[in-house]
């Protein structure tokens, strides 16, 4: 998708329309999980009660000052606080990200941020909540998993995501498998990055078999985070392969996409996980996902007419 076009979705008079017209209402409210940390807790009360759990995805910017970091920080230790609160953390995942606390650019870390994640991590822990730290191709993978091991030494239950799109991503999986990490593998994002990568959507989907495979014949936590048919069936196929019984078993989708296959997928025993985006960003990342990749416009779209 071109500059011209995301810079002209990005314009006042189109965001304007988007966010005030009944459509990209019903985007949003289908997609986001609101604006707001009550409107949160109100849709992962409402998952819980259907049986599902949730890994919260806070839409924060990248951090370009202290500040802003500090800012993304605290809105992570105010959803945990109020998750506690409400007896909706046990078993409750939250994602991470690197760069909006100010953490995935090249040098010495900001002073400071890595005690915020540390603290983030520690309230989780003492909630019964975990941490899945988030990897963008942009934020250096060497440099997050350094952190994420790092971290792993007081909060084992940490996690990483990592991308089957970048071509060290097996070999990352099989350093990693030994060690019991909870991995969440994804296909990957948008490319910012100068890590090698497959580009081919096919090639994408037989390195996520091949990692997955790794991981599934491992003491590895895997993740399957795709609400691709095929790869979730396969991934089923590997769990049996493997001697993995259904409660070994994890999946994770975005809200509002293929519910019914969430709720299939918990019924037959599966961890199920929906991925909850919020917060006032909502827009830039909707934008993101559909206007730089063209298969998750096509993903929504189908979502907007089915249940399925």
């Amino acid at each position: 998708m071109s500059d011209r076009v995301i810079d002209l979705a990005r314009s006042e008079r189109a965001q304007r329309f988007v966010t005030r017209s009944p459509a990209g209402r019903e985007l949003f409210h289908r997609y986001v999980a609101g604006e707001s940390l009550d409107e949160l807790l109100l849709v992962v009360a409402e998952r819980h009660r259907k049986g599902l759990v949730v890994s919260i995805d806070p839409l924060r910017a990248p951090a370009a000052t202290p500040q802003e970091a500090a800012a993304s920080a605290q809105i992570c230790v105010d959803v945990l606080g109020a998750l506690e609160k409400h007896g909706l953390a046990e078993g409750s995942d939250l994602t991470v990200k690197l760069d909006a606390l100010g953490l995935s650019g090249p040098g010495p870390r900001p002073a400071g941020a890595m005690d915020r994640l540390r603290a983030i991590c520690r309230l989780a822990g003492n909630s019964g909540a975990t941490v899945t730290v988030d990897t963008p191709p942009e934020a250096g993978v060497e440099r997050t998993l350094d952190i994420v091991r790092e971290l792993r030494m007081d909060h084992p239950g940490v996690g990483v995501e990592l991308l089957a799109m970048l071509r060290r991503t097996e070999a990352d999986c099989r350093a990693l498998a030994g060690e019991g990490l909870r991995i969440r593998l994804s296909k990957g994002g948008w490319r910012t990055s100068d890590e090698p990568a497959f580009s081919r959507r096919h090639d994408i989907d037989l390195s996520f078999v091949r990692c997955l495979r790794v991981l599934m014949d491992s003491g590895a936590r895997p993740v399957v985070a795709s609400h691709d048919p095929r790869l979730v069936e396969i991934s089923l196929d590997l769990a049996r392969r493997f001697h993995r019984g259904p409660s070994e078993c994890e999946f994770q989708m975005l809200l509002g996409v293929r519910p019914l296959e969430q709720r299939r997928l918990a019924d037959i025993g599966c961890t199920m996980r929906t991925q909850l985006p919020f917060g006032p960003n909502w827009y830039d990342y909707f934008l993101r996902r559909v206007l730089q990749r063209p298969d998750s416009a096509a993903l929504y779209a189908r979502s907007l007419v089915s249940r399925h």
